[in-house]
C-alpha cells in the first residue's frame, strides 16, 4: 500500500510539474480564461469578443500535415458554412512547421473570421483556434499572429506531458 501511495504522489507531482504541454504568452489586451472544465487547454479573450483557444489532442490516427489540413477544411465547410479565405505555412517557436487555415462566415448579419492553426508532432496535435468579429480579428492581427508563432511545445514527453 505504501508503494502504491508513493507512486501516486510521484505521478501527481510529475503531472503538476509539467502542466500544459506548451507555453503561450497571453497577448496584451486579452485575459486568460479558466478552462478547467472545457475542451480547451488554454483560452483568452478580449472585451470585444475575440477569442484564442488552444487544444492538444493525441496524434491518432497518425497523419501527415496535409491530411489534417484537409480534414479541418472539410469539417468547417460542412459544419457551418465556413468559406475558406486563405491558407499559409507557419512555424512555432520550436521550429515546428504547421498550417493555418482562415475562414469567414456571418453571425447575426455581422462578418466574422475564424482561423485554425495546426502544429503536428510525433505524439500530439497542437490546434490553435482564433475567432471573432472581423474588425476585432483585423485590429488585433499582429498580436494574434505573434501568440501563434510564439507557441512553444514543451519537451517533457517521457513523463506524459
Amino acid at each position: 500500500m505504501k508503494c502504491l501511495l508513493t507512486a501516486l504522489v510521484l505521478g501527481l507531482a510529475l503531472t503538476t510539474a509539467c502542466g500544459r504541454p506548451f507555453e503561450v504568452k497571453t497577448p496584451s489586451g486579452f485575459v486568460e480564461l479558466d478552462e478547467r472544465f472545457s475542451d480547451y487547454d488554454y483560452r483568452a479573450t478580449t472585451a470585444d469578443g475575440l477569442v484564442i483557444g488552444i487544444r492538444v489532442e493525441k496524434h491518432e490516427p497518425r497523419g501527415e500535415l496535409a491530411f489534417w489540413e484537409r480534414a479541418i477544411e472539410n469539417q468547417l465547410r460542412m459544419r457551418g458554412g465556413y468559406a475558406l479565405i486563405d491558407k499559409r505555412d507557419v512555424k512555432n517557436a520550436n521550429g515546428i512547421t504547421g498550417r493555418q487555415l482562415r475562414f469567414g462566415h456571418d453571425e447575426a448579419g455581422r462578418p466574422h473570421l475564424y482561423s485554425v492553426t495546426i502544429y503536428p508532432t510525433e505524439r500530439r496535435l497542437f490546434i490553435v483556434e482564433v475567432g471573432g468579429p472581423r474588425e476585432e480579428v483585423e485590429k488585433n492581427a499582429a498580436l494574434v499572429d505573434a501568440a501563434i508563432s510564439d507557441l512553444r511545445v514543451k519537451r517533457c514527453w517521457k513523463f506524459g506531458c
